[in-house]
């Protein structure tokens, strides 16, 4: 391919970010997500496909005003991390602050981080 002045354009292969980041939020979050699943984090990282996403929304509302939702997703919550991490099918998996933030699954209020003072 070349541009209007022909001069050679050299493109180099577009890699997705999304896989490689998906899985190093598995790996951060085994502890969490073994405990949501009832294993021990050993078992679970021997096994990380056995996340089951179920036809559930799961909607963040955060200390802003912003709100995310997704489909066919699961949702764990560390007080240690101080954070949010949202596990989904087809949309990458996300981590978000807690702080005064609010998870609903399928419109029903789940978990409420109130704040410390």
């Amino acid at each position: 391919m070349t541009t209007e002045s022909s001069t050679p354009v050299t493109r180099t292969p577009f890699k997705f970010p999304v896989p490689r980041l998906a899985t190093q939020a598995v790996i951060d979050w085994a502890d969490e997500l073994a405990a949501h699943f009832g294993c021990t984090a050993a078992q679970f990282q021997q096994n990380p496909e056995r996340i089951q996403f179920p036809p559930e929304i799961v909607r963040i509302e955060l200390m802003d005003g912003s709100l995310v939702e997704f489909k066919y997703a699961i949702f764990v919550v560390s007080d240690t991390k101080r954070a949010i991490a949202v596990f989904t099918e087809h949309c990458g998996h996300h981590v978000f602050p807690y702080h005064e933030a609010k998870v609903f699954v399928n419109g029903h209020l789940k978990y409420e981080q109130q704040p410390s003072w």
